[in-house]
């Protein structure tokens, strides 16, 4: 998952878990607010009627020969009674309680103040009904809900937002990075960026990039020098066996041990040559500038190795009902490539036995080039090594260095093009390339 996504991911992941907390503790917390506002105002009204006895006198709301008074709103939401009490009595204080209204039980939030006035004690209660209450409170989580999945959301929003900007410099360094087909393309550049961590960075993979270059050149510069001091010797060595046993002087029992060298050095020459084309590869100094026709290729090949097949006994058989034509590919790398596979599918062939190469389109996309041979096959523990350099599990002419397919591999690589080995011991193998579609 990409660093982008996994802080957005925990952004919002954390948001969502702050705004379950909120939302459990919600109902909670808007009772109690608004209870606490209930009670305020309360205390309002308390410090109203109050200014109005002063006023008015206690006489107009409990006149001579009446002990109480009482006023209700309509629904019974609200009421404000005042009445006489004994002397010995106190109560203040804010809380919930019942009370009968017209012959209906009514839950109150309740204030209860007593005051002295003259030499009489009065309780005044001033109540606001629960029900109410409740119904403010409801009103209040609903909008708090609401405004809290806004913020939640918003704030995901703008971190996305901000972390795609913060995190461009290195979408731009990765973007970069992926554009390099071959260390010889790269070229540094600068990041337009106020993050050090990003310069950073982008200072460290241009250094390091260098590096590779230097070491590349190096290394082409190496392999040419090596191949050059090697072949030179070997060349001049089989120049000299050629030229003795040519000679009439040389002695009969010289002659095998001759053959013997020339071959030897002809197996060191051909090993030497294989990993010069491998490493050649492998650094890209092959170029990809040509259309390939596959079909034309197979045809190039079955007449390159037609007198082997024939030497063999072994048939050659073509089934290529669409061509298929790569339009940027190395023609004698891939002559090579399907050259080694035909060339051992006839080396490790019975005799009498067939070989069929076919080509088809498949129906997922891309096309399949399969040569299927009916040789010795391989076995199931040696099939995961076959493409191990150096690894001969049998060589029936004797000249084989275990080169032959990690060069189909490395050529393979080289076009893009996967590989898919079945075999079985004592049938033959099927040794199938799948192109990609252009």
């Amino acid at each position: 998952m990409r660093l982008q996504s996994k802080l957005a991911l925990f952004s919002a992941a954390s948001k969502v878990v702050i705004l379950l907390v909120l939302i459990a503790a919600l109902p909670t917390l808007v009772n109690k607010v608004a209870l606490h506002n209930a009670d305020v105002r309360l205390q309002q009204k308390e410090a109203i009627v109050y200014q109005l006895i002063e006023d008015q006198g206690i006489e107009t709301y409990i006149p001579e020969g009446t002990t109480s008074y009482g006023s209700y709103n309509l629904l019974k939401e609200e009421f404000v009674s005042l009445e006489e009490i004994n002397a010995d009595k106190v109560n203040n204080g804010i809380a919930t309680a019942l009370r009968k209204v017209e012959g209906d039980i009514v839950e109150y939030r309740l204030l209860s103040s007593t005051f002295d006035l003259g030499d009489k004690r009065y309780l005044l209660e001033i109540g606001r009904s629960t029900e109410t209450i409740g119904e403010n409170s409801q009103t209040l989580q609903t909008y708090a809900l609401f405004f809290l999945v806004a913020v939640v959301l918003i704030t995901v929003f703008v971190d996305l937002a901000y972390n795609k900007v913060l995190l461009k410099p290195l979408t731009l360094i990765v973007r970069r990075l992926q554009r390099v087909e071959h260390p010889t393309t790269f070229k540094p550049h600068g990041l337009n960026t106020s993050t050090d961590d990003f310069l950073y960075l982008n200072h460290t993979i241009n250094d390091m990039m260098g590096q590779i270059q230097e070491a590349f050149q190096k290394e082409k510069e190496f392999i040419g020098n090596v191949s050059h001091e090697l072949l030179t010797p070997i060349s001049i060595m089989q120049n000299r066996l050629e030229n003795l046993l040519s000679d009439p002087e040389t002695p009969e029992s010289m002659l095998e041990k001759l053959v013997d060298n020339l071959r030897t050095l002809h197996r060191l020459k051909g090993i030497i040559q294989a990993l010069l084309l491998i490493s050649r590869i492998e650094n890209e100094q092959y170029l990809k500038d040509e259309s390939v026709s596959l079909e034309a290729l197979v045809r190039e090949v079955c007449e390159e190795i037609a007198d082997r097949a024939e030497v063999k006994e072994v048939t050659l058989e073509v089934h290529m009902p669409v061509d298929f034509v790569l339009p940027k590919a190395n023609q004698s790398l891939l002559f090579t490539m399907l050259f080694n596979v035909v060339n051992n599918a006839i080396k490790y062939n019975q005799p009498g036995g067939s070989i069929t190469i076919r080509g088809e389109s498949k129906p997922e996309g891309g096309y399949a080039l399969c040569v299927k041979d009916t040789g010795v096959g391989i076995t199931e523990e040696q099939l995961p090594f076959i493409f191990s350099r150096f690894k001969r599990f049998h060589a029936p002419d004797g000249e084989s260095h275990g080169l032959g397919l990690p060069i189909v591999q490395t050529i393979a690589g080289f076009h893009d093009i996967l590989l898919d080995v079945q075999s079985e011991l004592g049938k033959g193998t099927n040794f199938c390339f799948l192109f990609k579609d252009a």
